[in-house]
């Protein structure tokens, strides 16, 4: 032996010592621990279904979001009177003012859905809804519409902001609905 021999090496042979410092493990233990884990995993995944139901309900992957449609104040129409035998049928406006618009920023500069959607309602448009595009790399500002029919509406709205091109788009138009999609060239004509 190399060291010398200490009170340490010394201990009584009936102990039956294993090298371990502690007891061994009973089966209620072993049980317990198994159980511990089980019950983090289905803790864990359930946090994880809860948050990805949570993200589902929130995140929208079309180009019109689930937010609540912007209030616009209506005016109360005087009463108009009943038309007599000869009178002549009013002309056609040239737009629908109950037709709902969504105002898209498809720019980085910050105001201008805003800015679009106080003068069309100004000008009496319906305005549902302001927020950002999907993307902000418009370069010009389209009004879209989905069909030819709806295309005088959408000239309309050019003609009241004074920039921007009427389209028809059936992937961005939605039925009954015109499309303002702001690009970057609106920011010289609203800021």
């Amino acid at each position: 032996m190399k060291y010398p021999k200490d009170r340490f090496d010394d201990f009584p042979r009936g102990l039956n010592r294993r090298g371990a410092h502690r007891a061994p493990r009973t089966r209620l233990s072993k049980l317990g621990s198994w159980l511990i884990a089980l019950a983090s995993i289905v803790v864990l995944v359930g946090l994880g279904v809860g948050v990805m139901w949570m993200i589902d309900r929130q995140v929208q992957f079309t180009e019109h979001r689930a937010e609540e449609p912007v209030e616009t104040p209506t005016e109360t129409a005087a009463p108009t009177p009943t038309p007599t035998e000869t009178a002549e049928p009013e002309p056609t406006s040239m737009f629908d003012a109950e037709v709902p618009v969504d105002v898209y920023n498809g720019t980085v500069t910050g105001g201008i859905a805003g800015a679009t959607a106080e003068r069309l309602t100004a000008a009496g448009w319906n305005v549902e809804f302001i927020g950002d595009a999907l993307s902000s790399d418009h370069a010009t500002t389209r009004i879209v519409v989905l069909t030819e029919e709806e295309l005088p509406a959408a000239q309309g709205v050019v003609d009241e902001l004074g920039f921007g091109e009427a389209v028809v788009d059936a992937a961005i138009g939605d039925p009954e609905r015109i499309v303002v999609m702001l690009g970057a060239d609106s920011v010289d004509h609203l800021l």
